[in-house]
């Protein structure tokens, strides 16, 4: 009685997905650039949570200490596992082309920050050329589809080097200012009218309904303690939207 007992649990835990753990991680590729380079996302926190959270370190491949916050996120996910209720998804660099070349555009010498279809401007040219067409770009298409198949509630984009938080100026601007007090990054004391055509957080607002704004941090290597700051920062505002 007792072996046919140990082959039915054994027969289970076969059949049976194991137990995702809070902190596991999800790696996927989400699309790819010009270059054939892999833009890619991790999942972690809450596998079942419904607040959901997107950090992209770099979206500009000149301006690449955001990539260590996410890093330090990243890092914090795995050992903590995040609060419950809370998925978070990080991409390092939307623009691997750009980042491996140490320049702002993409590999067809396009800002992916002016590409995305919102109030998008064609007469755009030199580092801010907005493409051919909206979203012509494969490194804007993909983070596109990732914001529409998920529906993220906050997204923080990683720039430099101004060493403000760009607030909206809509009623989404509470938790960028929010932000600026966690992480002591202020916002300069004004809000951003959104005067950036064809940027992510824009059509991100337009599109999909997310709080969105940019992190603007300062010039050069940042400090470690500076890094720690900002991914603290992160999860400590989605736990306060939550």
């Amino acid at each position: 009685m007792k072996h046919r007992h140990l082959i039915a649990l054994a027969l289970a835990a076969a059949i049976l997905p194991a137990p995702v753990a809070s902190g596991a991680t999800e790696r996927k590729v989400i699309g790819r650039s010009v270059d054939g380079r892999p833009i890619v996302s991790w999942r972690q926190g809450d596998p079942k949570g419904d607040f959901r959270v997107l950090v992209v370190g770099s979206v500009h491949g000149d301006e690449r200490q955001g990539m260590r916050v996410v890093a330090r996120l990243r890092q914090n996910l795995a050992g903590r596992g995040g609060p419950k209720g809370i998925g978070v998804w990080t991409v390092k660099t939307a623009n691997p082309d750009g980042t491996a070349l140490g320049t702002r555009r993409n590999a067809r010498r396009i800002d992916l920050n002016r590409n995305f279809p919102f109030r998008w401007d064609g007469s755009l040219n030199g580092g801010y050329n907005s493409g051919p067409r909206p979203a012509s770009e494969p490194e804007t298409r993909a983070i596109m589809r990732l914001s529409r198949r998920v529906g993220f509630d906050l997204a923080v984009w990683f720039h430099q080097p101004w060493g403000r938080t760009l607030a909206p100026c809509d009623g989404q601007r509470r938790w960028a200012f929010l932000y600026a007090r966690l992480s002591g990054l202020g916002t300069g004391g004004s809000c951003d009218h959104g005067r950036y055509p064809g940027s992510a957080v824009s059509w991100q607002h337009q599109a999909t309904g997310t709080t969105a704004f940019v992190v603007e941090l300062g010039p050069g290597l940042q400090p470690r303690a500076v890094i720690n700051r900002h991914a603290r920062a992160v999860i400590r505002l989605a736990k306060r939207m939550k």
